[in-house]
């Protein structure tokens, strides 16, 4: 397989693009969105400027076999932070590879530059546990892994015992009255990840509840008398219907708890109350994703019995000074 000729992405290769991401994440999983509505989505969040961030490589026989995307994810922390990702079909030669990463890294360099200065940067990617070649290409240029994302399943349980809360506290269903102070804890219990999304109000509804697989009745927050802290969610778990999986799952999205709270049960208690209901909801897997380097968090996930899909992936960034 060869590629002919290279163009920008545009909105109707969703279901093409869909295709290689399905073929990719078979010999390489990186957590790709493998259908075509969530792949259709993913090219709207770019804007209409698909020429800005993407490049699609056509192969000798018209199908889509590469893809590249440069995606700014705006700024924190007085860093311009852009995610990478290159796809390419397991029958392309290494060439391809190499081509996609010069392309990406060429494309961060314009997209960091604002005003004619080019801003400190964060350049952050995603790369298979098992992709020699793309881990090659990132280190020898100046990538270095951050951590590993672990992915991880439970078979839900036919039973599971009630988890206790400390006095004070009361496990609620999503409620529109908090979606700020949702985000404000999201915002705050992941401020030390440097890799972490964090959603301003505009961005903040397509991550939670505004998700087109966005499962209420499984998620929850847990809210603290007003009485105890100016922000009443003390934590949260954001669920989506898993549309990727082989048997009805449930991806615990987005599950955290803020720096005052924790080390209370309190993510036990919200992953309890999500068995009990996507048992009843028809589900039979509960999955979600976790850093290697929050032992805390893995150790609660495998002492509930949490085990690897064998579908994690490691994290590489690469800092770029200001100019």
């Amino acid at each position: 397989m060869k590629v002919l000729h290279w163009i920008p992405a545009a909105p109707d290769d969703a279901v093409p693009l869909a295709a290689l991401f399905r073929q990719a994440e078979v010999h390489a999983p990186v957590g790709l969105d493998q259908r075509a509505e969530d792949v259709g989505r993913r090219l709207a969040s770019l804007g209409p400027d698909l020429a800005r961030h993407t490049l699609v490589g056509v192969a000798d026989d018209g199908a889509v076999a590469a893809y590249a995307e440069a995606a700014d994810m705006g700024e924190a922390d007085g860093l311009r932070r852009i995610r990478l990702t290159a796809v390419a079909h397991p029958d392309l030669p290494g060439e391809v590879r190499t081509e996609l990463h010069r392309w990406l890294v060429e494309r961060a360099e314009q997209l960091r530059r604002v005003g004619g200065t080019a801003q400190a940067a964060v350049l952050g990617t995603r790369c298979a546990e098992n992709d020699g070649t793309g881990h090659r290409l990132l280190v020898e240029d100046g990538f270095s892994l951050i951590r590993h994302e672990r992915d991880l399943v439970l078979a839900v349980p036919e039973s599971s015992p009630a988890a206790g809360l400390p006095p004070g506290l009361a496990l609620e269903p999503v409620d529109e009255r908090y979606e700020e102070l949702a985000r404000l804890a999201h915002n705050e219990t992941y401020a030390e990840s440097p890799a972490a999304l964090r959603p301003d109000r505009r961005t903040w509804p397509q991550h939670a509840t505004a998700h087109p697989h966005f499962l209420p009745d499984l998620s929850c927050l847990l809210l603290a008398e007003v009485s105890q802290a100016d922000n009443p969610v003390a934590a949260f778990l954001f669920a989506l219907a898993d549309e990727g999986a082989d048997e009805p799952t449930a991806l615990l999205h987005c599950l955290g708890t803020r720096p005052p709270w924790r080390r209370r049960g309190l993510a036990t208690a919200m992953i309890v109350r999500a068995q009990h209901r996507a048992r009843s909801a028809g589900f039979r897997r509960l999955r979600l994703q976790v850093s290697d380097i929050n032992h805390p968090a893995l150790a609660l996930y495998r002492r509930l019995g949490f085990t690897e899909s064998g579908r994690g992936y490691a994290v590489l960034m690469r800092q770029l000074a200001a100019e």
